[in-house]
């Protein structure tokens, strides 16, 4: 029996005035029915990734991970696949609009997570890009190479997969205050 790795990389991300990355992505994660072939998921992570490499200038902070230990795998996936169904997210009240002359500057966390088949293709190249030394962990091109890795997955050795974003619409963007939160605390600068 096949036994499973994990892998997943968040993104935060400011949203300018004017960009249509906030909406890209939201009609993407809305595209997402629990009835996607593979194909059309492979069509979401790899439009997703290029979202993301094509905004990369502006994330301030991110992070990755990759286990390929079972327990902890599935640990993992379990924890970052129930934000989707807590819908646990930063504000209990809207930030308002974006103002690019006097309002303070408003972010966007993406997050995608997969559950792997181990020893895949697919785990394979992804734990080849992930393999890297402490001092280049929280560098841009890390995340440019692992973004790149995304769209060479095949999902037929994804057992679980899920994206999704912080806010939902600009209104709820997420300011400076609310990244300071405790739970935000995993984000890394990225250098």
């Amino acid at each position: 029996m096949a036994t499973s790795s994990f892998f997943s990389l968040e993104l935060c991300m400011r949203i300018e005035a004017g960009s249509t990355l906030l909406d890209e992505m939201r009609t993407l994660i809305l595209a997402q029915t629990p009835t996607c072939s593979l194909n059309d998921k492979w069509q979401v992570a790899q439009r997703a990734s290029s979202l993301l490499l094509g905004n990369l200038h502006h994330a301030d902070r991110g992070c990755w991970e990759y286990f390929d230990e079972e327990k902890k795998a599935k640990e993992l996936w379990t924890d970052w696949s129930k934000v989707v169904e807590t819908k646990n997210g930063a504000r209990t009240t809207p930030s308002g609009p974006i103002d690019p002359y006097r309002g303070a500057a408003r972010f966007m966390t993406v997050t995608m997570a997969y559950l792997l088949v181990r020893d895949s293709p697919t785990d394979e190249k992804l734990r080849m890009v992930c393999n890297v030394g402490d001092a280049r962990l929280w560098k841009r091109e890390t995340f440019t190479a692992i973004l790149s890795a995304i769209p060479h997955m095949s999902f037929a050795s994804v057992r679980g997969d899920t994206l999704y974003m912080i806010p939902g619409d600009d209104e709820w963007g997420l300011t400076a205050e609310d990244l300071s939160d405790e739970k935000f605390k995993y984000l890394r600068t990225i250098t």
